[in-house]
């Protein structure tokens, strides 16, 4: 009867092996669960990510489709109201009504520091055409659009003073007409965002506000 149950039963050897192989299975299957996790957390991170990029290239497309060549005399010459440099472009344009009233309003999209690191900011104020600088009230309406950005560049492709095709632009200042495409790129500070790919946006052909 003893010799039975010794034979039946585990040996402390034999225990100390179980449990160790039983600690080593319950770690990798920890370890899998966990990486299963973190790529979850990394596709729905870039699903966002790639959700904010698309919401703000519709807004951007939005704004600037609405660009007018409302004009100003400058030394006795016409030249549009429009300030296309590198890091901001500044036009008039028929706004939506958001974030107050729709109308013709003076437009600037601009790279600002923010508390959630640089972002391109909307800035945005009612206007009748007459006032051809960028610098904004109090009272004008502020909206960021996108934010974690790294690098900025705005370019500008017109037709040359002989009318003529031109070629892109770092700047568009002093033009009697806008520019016929606008271009942006964007690079962003993390490098796991989504790349932006070039955005080119056609302006209104037409010749004055609607």
């Amino acid at each position: 009867m003893t010799r039975a149950r010794r034979q039946s039963g585990m040996t402390l050897v034999e225990l100390v092996v179980a449990l160790g192989l039983l600690a080593l299975l319950v770690g990798s299957l920890a370890a899998a669960l966990g990486v299963s996790a973190r790529g979850s957390v990394a596709i729905e991170t870039r699903v966002e990510h790639g959700e904010a990029l698309r919401v703000a290239q519709q807004t951007l497309r939005r704004y600037l489709t609405q660009a007018r060549p409302v004009r100003t005399l400058v030394n006795q010459r016409e030249q549009a109201i429009f300030a296309g440099e590198a890091e901001a472009v500044g036009f008039v344009g028929v706004m939506p009504p958001w974030p107050s009233g729709g109308g013709l309003y003076r437009v600037l999209l601009s790279v600002r520091d923010t508390e959630a690191g640089r972002a391109l900011v909307l800035t945005r104020q009612v206007t009748v055409g007459e006032v051809a600088s960028f610098e904004f009230g109090p009272n004008a309406d502020q909206a960021v659009i996108i934010t974690g950005i790294s690098a900025l560049r705005w370019s500008y492709y017109g037709l040359d003073p002989s009318g003529r095709q031109g070629a892109w632009r770092a700047s568009w200042r002093g033009e009697r007409d806008l520019p016929r495409l606008v271009r942006l790129e964007i690079v962003f500070a993390d490098p796991a965002a989504p790349a932006w790919p070039p955005m080119v946006v056609a302006l209104p052909l037409d010749q004055g506000p609607r």
